[in-house]
């Protein structure tokens, strides 16, 4: 099914319920955990634009553009659930805060930043330049260690380079590589777009803020943060996951069913 240019996938019955993934995946990323949320729900799983059944990201990207992109779906679905991880998780908040039609919103680790000095940005430029020489080993391990969520952050780029070459090969780097410029592009709006959590205070939904007991201090200081910040907002750990959890292959199905009891309210 096509909403605009924004491809999405339905299955199961139920109430309506949108799935919005994160950078450096797609919609392929999340069949488990759609699925078996489909077992309670009419799930709508989404290619956010720049892969999948959507088309490409353009030459004028922005978050607004991605929030449109959700309202087309919205209002084609009518779904008032959403699901969001990592960056999607923060396009589901910038929607809800823009158009107020999702009454509740269950948020997987946001790519939301809290406060950030210039310097902290540095592998951003550092990708970019790498993407541009076609380096793309090298920009992806400038990625790894900026975005922190790995103990790579702290090693040397060379071993970090070194590390990811070794365990991230075949088909699982070539689809990873073939998202570098989109993941580009979505960086550059979280960096925007940091320090102004604030905005999402004001918030209609039910908002349930996840977040993995393995994932970095500053993650979980992120998502406590959110609840003290957001009017209609809880908190919930899931022991033992991590930044990735939702997706196929690490832990969905714990992800599932700790969001059901509060998606069945």
């Amino acid at each position: 099914m096509i909403a605009s240019t924004i491809g999405y996938q339905s299955k199961g019955k139920g109430p309506d319920l949108l799935i919005i993934h994160g950078a450096l995946s797609d919609s392929s990323h999340f069949t488990t955990l759609a699925n078996e949320l489909a077992e309670t729900y009419r799930v709508h799983l989404m290619d956010r634009r720049g892969r999948g059944m959507s088309g490409p990201q353009g030459p004028e990207y922005s978050m607004k553009k991605e929030c449109e992109d959700v309202a087309a779906v919205q209002q084609a679905t009518q779904a008032q659930m959403v699901f969001g991880h990592s960056y999607g998780g923060l396009v589901a908040l910038e929607t809800a805060r823009l158009f107020n039609f999702f009454s509740s919103i269950a948020l997987y680790e946001p790519g939301v930043v809290l406060q950030t000095q210039p310097e902290e940005w540095n592998w951003l430029l550092d990708y970019e330049k790498a993407i541009q020489k076609k380096d793309n080993r090298s920009a992806f391990a400038h990625f790894v260690q900026g975005a922190g969520h790995s103990p790579l952050s702290k090693l040397p780029l060379w071993y970090a380079k070194l590390m990811l070459r070794l365990f991230i090969r075949g088909e699982h780097w070539r689809g990873l590589e073939a998202l570098l410029q989109q993941n580009l592009l979505e960086h550059k709006e979280v960096k925007r777009l940091a320090e102004t959590y604030h905005h999402y205070q004001p918030l209609q939904a039910e908002v349930l803020l996840a977040y993995g007991g393995k994932s970095p201090q500053a993650v979980k200081d992120m998502i406590h943060t959110l609840n003290n910040t957001i009017t209609k907002s809880e908190v919930i750990e899931i022991p033992q996951l991590e930044h990735l959890s939702p997706e196929n292959r690490y832990e969905p199905l714990k992800v599932a069913a700790l969001i059901k009891p509060f998606f069945n309210r």
